[in-house]
């Protein structure tokens, strides 16, 4: 094949696949609806009314300081409406394709064939890259933070040296799941240094690591003294862990993580076979980022994996996007530097072809895809719950994005009731698991309701009540632990509830097209019975 061609056709498939997810990310930003409650949470953090508030809570929302204090310089900008924030979300994803081309040419690539098609084109970015939260940010600035450690390996001056390191630093400011992978692309660049005997570039990527890690200090103290965190800790395994990172691959269905299944082992073997073949003859700008971009994609596994180990949170597909965009920036880094020989050069064109001709349509409904029904729930709540009925939103951690849709004169309360409700205080849950009886005050005030003749509206629902419903009594429970408290809270109130009230019906199913992490029933219950 004409050499002419194949570069531009190169050329012409990653524009035409950075116009798709351009496009996709335009359609999510319009029809992504309401803020769920992780995005309320970070909103109501960054709008506390001082900036000592915002201080003072930050270690709630699982982002250091910098990101709340970006969302609020933000919305001060641009507001604070719905679609206001999801455009926040569409330029997070407009930068993440302005760094992957800026990657690419720093290898002297055509394009980010394979990092727009494992990432760029994976509905796990698309929906949770995009959300106001730091994942996005974050995993531009990691992708950043490799693609000028690439440059400093090919050109090793002061100038990319400083620039490496203040894209770490922005990283590990923006999300503390960079903190990993910043780690192993640093010992990756200082493996490459040391084995070329070049002790002094060695030495100052030491030296950019360790202002990266003092950069982090500050929020230490917060993240360390948080006991609370204990009421999120689950048995991790590396299984539980691999489960839901192949969620994360397949969360738009099997066969569009088949391109990951299939491309990456590829690309690996193709790298080791082609440093293997090199390493023999002179050194060369070659070898060193093969065995840099190799180093970093396994190092970045294991290093991730001992993250989230020693975290232990019953993880979620977003917490993968970081690992996610690293790997694939190191494997579309690579397969530029492979495209240098012709048959591994055509075999990926015709990969990024097929992804380009499937992967959007297997987007479309992720793209549409609501990430919550509580505004639906709040202002159908606006609309027929009386002043002297009671709203109870069971679980608590609803309270987020329902304080935020909900504005009617009806008091509401959660499971179990909290002082806070703008972000997610799990020291107060924690406090809450230690009482004798935590619910009580939550079945007083639905007894005076019912009793009253009014009604009790509750969002989310409950569990049904269970015949031998165990009795977890104050955490630590000798069993459970500190675990499946919310689910015992969920059980006692289904239960008060078919035991007392006289009638009942659900008002809201869940709705389609939402996402399931939050999208609750509506019900409502009246009548006392003793």
């Amino acid at each position: 094949m004409n050499l002419k061609l194949i570069k531009y056709a190169e050329w012409t498939v990653a524009i035409l696949l950075s116009a798709a997810v351009l496009f996709l990310l335009m359609v999510r930003a319009t029809n992504a609806g309401a803020l769920w409650r992780d995005e309320a949470a970070t909103l109501q953090l960054a709008q506390m009314p001082t900036l000592g508030d915002v201080a003072a809570n930050f270690q709630h929302e699982a982002f250091p300081l910098p990101f709340p204090l970006l969302v609020r310089s933000y919305i001060a900008l641009f507001g604070a409406t719905d679609a206001s924030l999801r455009w926040f979300g569409f330029v997070i994803g407009v930068a993440m394709v302005a760094v992957a081309w800026f990657n690419s040419r720093a290898i002297k690539d055509r394009g980010p064939l394979l990092l727009l098609t494992l990432f760029g084109l994976n509905a796990t970015f698309l929906m949770w890259g995009t959300s106001l939260r730091g994942y996005g940010l974050g995993c531009v600035l990691l992708l950043l933070t490799l693609g000028f450690t690439v440059k400093a390996l090919s050109e090793p001056t002061i100038t990319n040296a400083i620039a490496a390191t203040l894209a770490a630093i922005a990283s590990v400011q923006i999300m503390i799941n960079a903190v990993p992978l910043i780690a192993a692309i640093a010992a990756s660049a200082f493996l490459v240094f040391i084995l070329q005997r070049r002790f002094r570039p060695a030495i100052i990527v030491g030296i950019c690591a360790a202002l990266c890690a003092l950069s982090f200090l500050p929020y230490l103290k917060s993240y360390l003294g948080a006991d609370w965190s204990v009421v999120l800790k689950f048995p991790a395994t590396f299984f539980s862990f691999w489960d839901k990172f192949r969620l994360a691959l397949e969360e738009q269905g099997l066969v569009a993580a088949l391109f990951w299944y299939a491309g990456v082992p590829l690309i690996i073997l193709g790298a080791i076979w082609r440093w293997w073949t090199l390493r023999r003859g002179e050194s060369s700008v070659e070898t060193d980022l093969l065995l840099f971009l190799l180093s970093v994609g396994a190092l970045s596994i294991f290093a991730y994996y001992a993250f989230l180990k020693t975290l232990s949170y019953a993880t979620r597909s977003w917490y993968y996007l970081p690992l996610l965009c690293v790997l694939a920036g190191v494997i579309d880094l690579i397969s530029g530097i492979l495209a240098r020989v012709q048959g591994i050069r055509i075999v990926r064109l015709l990969f990024a072809i097929s992804a380009l001709l499937f992967l959007p349509f297997t987007l479309w409904t992720n793209a549409h895809q609501r990430l919550t029904n509580i505004d639906i729930v709040a202002h159908k709540l606006e609309t027929e719950a009386s002043p002297n009925d009671l709203i109870v939103l069971n679980p608590w951690h609803f309270a987020p994005s329902f304080s935020r849709y909900y504005h009617g004169p009806t008091p509401w309360i959660t499971v179990p009731t909290m002082s806070e409700h703008r972000i997610h205080r799990y020291d107060l849950m924690k406090s809450k698991t230690t009482e004798l009886d935590p619910l009580d005050d939550v079945r007083a005030a639905i007894r005076q309701t019912l009793q009253s003749y009014h009604r009790v509206w509750v969002v989310g629902g409950a569990l049904p009540p269970h015949e031998n419903m165990p009795r977890l009594g104050p955490a630590p429970n000798p069993y459970f632990g500190w675990a499946g408290y919310m689910n015992f809270w969920s059980m006692e109130l289904g239960s008060f509830l078919a035991t007392h009230a006289s009638g009942g019906n659900v008002v809201l199913e869940p709705a389609a097209g939402t996402n399931e992490n939050e999208n609750v029933p509506l019900l409502v219950a009246e009548g006392w019975r003793d």
